[in-house]
C-alpha cells in the first residue's frame, strides 16, 4: 500500500458510485494492479462494469482526479462463463489442450483474480478462496511450463555460442522464476514489473559462464538454483508425502530437466522429453536435486 494507491482507491470508489447511476443495476468491479492493492506513480484504474443481462454497453475511458480510468464491459453470463475455468484444475499429459486453452485465458483469469466487487459500501473479492486456489495451480503451472521453454533455449543459444541473447534470456528466467515463487505464495501473475513488488524482494539467478552441461559435466549455478526455486513451489501447491524410492536414474539429475505438476503424477520435463515419476521416484528427485 502507497499513497498512490489510496489516491486511486478513492478515485476508483466515486467512479464506480458514478457507474452504477449511469447503469442501473449493474457491478462495477475494480481490476488488475489497485484492484489488488498495489500502484506506483503513473498507475490508471482499471473498472469493469458487469450487467445482468447482454448486451454489454459500449464504454469510453475517462480521467478521473488526473488518473485515466481504464473501463470495459461485460455481461454476468460472460464472467460465469470465465469463472467456470477456476472450477479445477485438470491437466493431463495425454490431452493438453485444455492447459493451452487455460494458458490462453489467464490475462483474463488475472484479471478476474484481482478484481473487487464495489458495491456501494461494501467491496468483496469476485472470487471465493476455492477458485483461487485453483487459479494458483493454473498460473505456477504455466510459469513452469516457461521456464522449461526457457531453459530449452538457453541450452540452445549457449551451444551455438549466441552469449547476448542467452543473456537476455537468462533475465527472463529470472523473472519467470519469481513468478513462479509469487503464484506459489497465492500472488497473481500482474506483469514482469510487478514481479518484485509483490515478492517483497529482487533475486536473480546468478550469471552463468556458458558452458554447457552435458554428460557428466555439473549443473551451472543458474540453472541448479532456478530449479531448487521452481521445486520448492510446485511443493507449496502439491505437498508431497511418503518414501523416497531409491531407483532413481542419476541422470536426471543432470542440466535441463526441471519438475512439473499434473493433475495425475509428478514428470520430469527437458524439451521436449517428458519422464512420469511415481511419487516416491519424485521424493527420491527431489532429495538428490536439492542436496
Amino acid at each position: 500500500m502507497n499513497r498512490w494507491y489510496e489516491q486511486r482507491l478513492r478515485t476508483a470508489r466515486v467512479v464506480a458510485e458514478q457507474l452504477r447511476q449511469e447503469h442501473p443495476g449493474a457491478q462495477v468491479w475494480l481490476e488488475g494492479p489497485v484492484g489488488y492493492g498495489v500502484a506506483h506513480a503513473r498507475s490508471d484504474i482499471d473498472l469493469r462494469i458487469v450487467v445482468p443481462a447482454g448486451p454489454a454497453p459500449a464504454v469510453r475511458s475517462r480521467m478521473a482526479d488526473g488518473v485515466r480510468v481504464d473501463l470495459v464491459s461485460s455481461t454476468a453470463a460472460d464472467m460465469d462463463t470465465l469463472r467456470a475455468e477456476l472450477g479445477a484444475f485438470h491437466m493431463v499429459a495425454t490431452d493438453l489442450g485444455r492447459f493451452r486453452a487455460i494458458r490462453r485465458q489467464l490475462p483474463a483469469l488475472t484479471a478476474l483474480r484481482t478484481a473487487r466487487v464495489m458495491d456501494g459500501g461494501e467491496e468483496a473479492p469476485a472470487l471465493g478462496a476455492a477458485e483461487r486456489d485453483v487459479y494458483q495451480k493454473w498460473a505456477l503451472a504455466d510459469r513452469v511450463h516457461r521456464a522449461i521453454s526457457l531453459v530449452e533455449d538457453l541450452d540452445g543459444l549457449s551451444s551455438a555460442g549466441l552469449y547476448d541473447s542467452a543473456g537476455m534470456v537468462l533475465w527472463q528466467l529470472s523473472v519467470t522464476v519469481m513468478q513462479a515463487e509469487n503464484a506459489a505464495a497465492g500472488l497473481p501473475l500482474l506483469g514482469d514489473k510487478w514481479t518484485p513488488v509483490l515478492a517483497g524482494k529482487h533475486t536473480a539467478l546468478p550469471s552463468p559462464l556458458w558452458e554447457k552441461a552435458e554428460g557428466s559435466s555439473p549443473c551451472p549455478d543458474w540453472f541448479r538454483q532456478a530449479r531448487v526455486r521452481l521445486l520448492n513451489a510446485l511443493l507449496v501447491a502439491w505437498p508431497a508425502a511418503g518414501s523416497p524410492d531409491a531407483q532413481v536414474d542419476p541422470a536426471w539429475g543432470r542440466f535441463g530437466w526441471l519438475p512439473q505438476r499434473y493433475s495425475d503424477d509428478w514428470s520430469l520435463q527437458y524439451a521436449d522429453t517428458r519422464i512420469a515419476l511415481t511419487t516416491g521416484q519424485f521424493l527420491a528427485w527431489a532429495a538428490q536435486v536439492a542436496s
